[in-house]
C-alpha cells in the first residue's frame, strides 16, 4: 500500500470515528432532553420516591358537646410503639428516650424486646404522645410509631341512638346518628407531608409540611344531658311498667325549637357490649311514623279555627247516632250530646272533630295542615328520616277527610308533631328543630353561633292561645287529667291510635299511646312529647301510660335541672353579675395525668369535673386560655375511660357536691354509696359535712340555690 493509499484509509477511519462519536452524542442530547423535557416528572417522582415519600396527614375529627359543654364524642390520636430490631443500635438514649415517654424501666423494655422471636416488636398500643415526645422518637430510626384516630364516648351509652358513632377501619368508615348526619362539620379535611429518608435503611431525616390538614370543628348542641338522663331512665321505666315494645320521648324548646332530650326505646346500655338488636342504634323520635291518633285533632282544631269554618262556639251534636259521617263514633261509644270546640277537645269526641271536618272543602284542609310541616321531612340533621303520610286532597276517597281529622290515615314522626307543637306553644311560630347551638375551632374558641330558624307563621298568637286553653282543660278535666300537679298548669293532648301491619289492616290488641304536653301552659317553655309503642292492654290507652310518662318526666326536670327550678315566676331566675376584673384564666391541663389536671386547675381557683388518677386528660372545655369566673368548672375528658368519678377521693372522706345539680349529687352519692338529703333545687350551695372531711355514718344534708344559666 502507498503512502497515499495510506493517508486515505486513516482519513476514511477517522471520518467513521468522528460520525460514530458524532452520533453517540446525538442520541445522549436526545436522552437527556427526553428526560430532563419530556418526561421530567416521570423521573423526578421516581427520584424523590428514592429519598422521599408522601405521606397523609389525617385530620382530627370535631368534638361534640352537650349545650353545657360536656363531652359527648371526643376524638383522640393514639400512637401503637414498636421496635424493628434489625434497626436498633448499641446507642442507651434510644431505651431512655421509650422509657420516659412510656413510664416503664429501661431494664423492663429491653427483655421485652429480647423475649420477642420477632422482628417487630410492639412495646404499647392506644399511647397518648404529647408533640415533644413524638419528636424525640421520630428521631430514631428503630422506633415506629403507628397513628390511630379513636372516638371516646364519655357519657357510654346515654343518648347512644342520638349521637350514634364513628369508626375507621383500614377498608372503610362507618357512622350513625348525629357522628353520620354532622360529618360535614366534624371530618375536617386532610393533609399531606414528604417524608425525608437518607440512603441507609430505614433511616430517617424528618419530614416537610406540604399542605396543612384543617381539622374538624366542636360542636356544642343544644341537648342537656341532664334531661337527655332524665329522658332515657323514664322511659325505662315507662316501658317495664306498661310491657311496651318500643317508645320515645322528646323534649323541646319552644321559643326556638331546640332538641334538650332525644330518649328511644330499645336503648343501649353500655357500648363496651355487643348488640344483637341494631334497634338501639335507631332513636324513633326520628325515624318512626306512626299514626298520631286523638293527638291529631290539636292541629285538625287549629285548621278548622284558621279556616274559619267553626270557632270557639261553634255546637256540634256529638252523639253517636247524631249523623257522624261515614259511621265515626266517639270512643267506646259515648254519647257526649252538644259541645263546644274546648269541651270537645277535652273529652277527646271523634264525632264533633269529623262533623267539623267536613264543613271545610278538601283541598283547605290539606294545605292547612301541611303548612304545620306534616308530610315534609324536617331539617334536623338525622339520617333516614321518613316524610310521614298526608296525601293530597285529590288523592282521598270519601272517608279520608273525617279520619285524618281524628288522627287516623295520617302518619307523622314524633319530631314533626314535637316542632308542631311548638307553633301552639310559641304563639304561632313553626321553626325548623336546632340540634347545633355553636360551632367552635379545635382551641375552644367560638366561630358561629348557630341561630334559630323560623319556617313560617302558621297561626296568629290569639288562636294559638286559644288552643292552649282547650289543651288545658285537657288536663284539668279530661283524658290528660293525670298529669295534673299542684306546682304547675300543663297543657296537652292525648293519642291513642290502633296501628297497622303491612298494610294488612289495623292489628287488634296493638295500639300506639302518646301524649304530647307544654308547661307552663301560660308561658310554655317545654314541649314535651312522650309515646308508648304497643303498651299492654292495661295501658293501652295513652291516660294509662303515655300520661304518667310525661308527668314522671316533668317532675324529674322540676327536680333534677334548673329548667323549671323558678316556677312559679318570671321565665329566668336571678344571674349573678360576671365582674371581669374577677375573671381567671383557664390553664392548659392537656396530656396531664387526671390527678394533675385537677391540682393544677385547683391552684388556679377552679374545678375539675371528668379529672382520675388513672388516664390524660385529652380534651377540656373552656379551653386553655379561655377567661371564667373564679370556682368554675372546667371539663376534662380521660383517655379510655367513660365514667366522670371523683378525683383524689380517699373512701373514708366526704365528696364535695357543691356547684353539682340535683341530678349530679344524686349521682356521685349513689356511686359512694352514701346517703344524701337534698333541700331545694337547683345547684348545690353548702353541705353540712366538710368536703373531704371524715364519712359520716349518716346521711349528708345538701342544700340547692335555685338558679337560672
Amino acid at each position: 500500500m502507498t503512502q497515499q493509499e495510506a493517508t486515505r484509509a486513516g482519513t476514511r477511519r477517522l471520518a467513521i470515528v468522528r460520525i460514530i462519536v458524532l452520533a453517540f452524542g446525538l442520541l445522549i442530547t436526545a436522552r437527556v432532553v427526553q428526560v430532563q423535557v419530556l418526561e421530567h416528572d416521570k423521573w423526578l417522582a421516581r427520584g424523590n420516591s428514592q429519598w422521599s415519600r408522601d405521606v397523609t396527614i389525617e385530620p382530627e375529627r370535631g368534638n361534640i358537646y352537650d349545650r353545657h359543654g360536656r363531652p359527648l364524642a371526643v376524638s383522640v390520636t393514639t400512637t401503637t410503639i414498636g421496635v424493628a430490631k434489625k434497626l436498633m443500635d448499641d446507642d442507651p438514649r434510644l431505651l431512655a428516650d421509650l422509657a420516659q415517654v412510656l413510664e416503664r424501666p429501661e431494664a423492663s423494655i429491653r427483655q421485652a424486646i429480647a423475649a420477642s422471636s420477632s422482628r417487630h416488636v410492639v412495646l404499647a398500643k392506644e399511647v397518648v404522645l404529647k408533640s415533644e415526645q413524638r419528636a424525640r422518637l421520630r428521631r430514631w430510626s428503630a422506633i415506629t410509631m403507628d397513628d390511630f384516630c379513636k372516638r371516646y364516648y364519655p357519657t357510654d351509652g346515654m343518648a347512644a341512638s342520638l349521637v350514634g358513632f364513628y369508626r375507621q377501619d383500614p377498608t372503610e368508615v362507618r357512622s350513625t346518628g348525629l357522628e353520620a348526619g354532622l360529618e360535614k362539620y366534624l371530618a375536617g379535611k386532610p393533609g399531606q407531608a414528604r417524608e425525608i429518608q437518607s440512603a441507609r435503611a430505614g433511616e430517617k431525616l424528618g419530614r416537610i409540611i406540604v399542605k396543612q390538614p384543617v381539622h374538624g370543628r366542636d360542636l356544642m348542641l343544644t341537648l342537656d344531658a341532664d334531661v337527655q338522663q332524665i329522658c332515657e331512665q323514664s322511659l325505662r321505666e315507662a316501658v317495664a311498667t306498661t310491657n311496651a315494645v318500643g317508645g320515645s320521648v322528646l323534649v323541646l324548646d319552644p321559643a326556638n325549637g331546640d332538641v334538650l332530650g332525644a330518649a328511644s326505646y330499645p336503648m343501649l346500655d353500655s357500648r363496651a357490649e355487643k348488640q344483637a338488636d341494631a334497634a338501639v342504634w335507631n332513636n324513633r323520635n326520628f325515624t318512626t311514623q306512626f299514626e298520631p291518633g286523638s293527638l291529631f285533632k290539636v292541629f285538625s282544631g287549629a285548621a278548622l279555627l284558621h279556616s274559619g269554618a267553626i270557632d270557639t262556639t261553634t255546637v256540634i251534636d256529638c252523639d253517636n247516632n247524631s249523623g257522624s259521617p261515614y259511621g265515626i263514633s266517639n270512643d267506646k261509644n259515648h254519647n257526649y250530646g252538644r259541645l263546644r270546640f274546648a269541651g270537645a277537645l277535652a273529652v277527646s269526641s271523634n264525632v264533633y272533630f269529623a262533623k267539623a271536618a267536613m264543613k271545610l272543602p278538601g283541598e283547605k284542609f290539606y294545605r292547612e295542615l301541611s303548612s304545620l310541616g306534616f308530610g315534609e321531612r324536617t331539617k334536623f340533621p338525622y339520617q333516614a328520616q321518613p316524610r310521614g303520610s298526608l296525601r293530597k286532597a285529590d288523592k282521598w276517597n270519601g272517608a279520608d277527610q273525617p279520619c285524618i281529622a281524628i288522627g287516623q290515615g295520617v302518619s307523622a314522626t314524633a319530631i314533626q308533631l314535637g316542632m308542631a307543637l311548638c307553633a301552639v306553644a310559641n304563639g304561632g311560630q313553626l321553626y325548623a328543630p336546632r340540634c347545633v347551638k355553636e360551632i367552635r375551632s379545635r382551641d375552644g374558641g367560638a366561630i358561629e353561633e348557630v341561630q334559630p330558624a323560623s319556617i313560617r307563621q302558621v297561626m296568629a298568637p290569639p288562636l294559638a292561645e286559644t288552643l292552649r286553653g282547650a289543651m288545658a282543660r285537657v288536663v284539668h278535666e279530661g283524658t290528660g287529667k293525670l298529669t295534673e300537679l299542684d306546682w304547675i298548669a300543663s297543657g296537652g293532648k292525648t293519642g291513642t291510635a290502633q296501628k297497622s301491619r303491612d298494610g294488612r289492616g289495623y292489628t287488634e290488641g296493638a295500639y300506639m299511646a302518646s301524649f304530647g304536653g307544654m308547661a307552663p301552659i301560660n308561658n310554655p317553655r317545654l314541649v314535651i312529647l312522650a309515646v308508648l309503642d304497643e303498651p299492654d292492654r292495661a295501658h293501652h290507652y295513652a291516660s294509662q301510660s303515655a300520661v304518667p310518662l310525661y308527668r314522671d318526666v316533668l317532675e324529674e326536670i322540676r327536680r333534677c335541672t334548673d329548667l323549671l327550678s323558678d316556677v312559679p315566676g318570671g321565665r329566668t331566675g336571678v344571674v349573678a353579675r360576671r365582674d371581669t376584673l374577677q375573671m381567671v384564666e383557664v390553664p392548659d391541663v392537656l396530656y396531664l395525668r387526671g390527678a394533675h389536671a385537677d391540682q393544677r386547675l385547683a391552684s388556679a381557683g377552679l374545678r375539675c369535673r371528668g379529672a382520675g388518677a388513672d388516664g390524660v386528660v385529652v380534651g377540656q372545655l373552656p379551653a386553655a386560655g379561655s377567661r371564667c369566673q373564679p370556682g368554675a368548672t372546667v371539663t376534662v375528658t380521660i383517655a379510655g375511660r367513660g365514667a366522670v368519678t371523683p378525683a383524689g377521693l380517699a373512701p373514708d372522706q366526704c365528696p364535695d357536691f357543691t356547684g353539682k345539680s340535683n341530678r349530679e349529687v344524686r349521682a356521685l352519692a349513689a356511686a359512694l354509696n352514701l346517703p344524701v338529703i337534698i333541700n331545694g333545687v337547683g345547684y348545690a350551695s353548702t353541705q353540712d359535712i366538710a368536703a373531704g372531711g371524715p364519712r359520716p355514718s349518716g346521711p349528708v344534708t345538701v342544700t340547692m340555690e335555685p338558679t337560672w344559666n
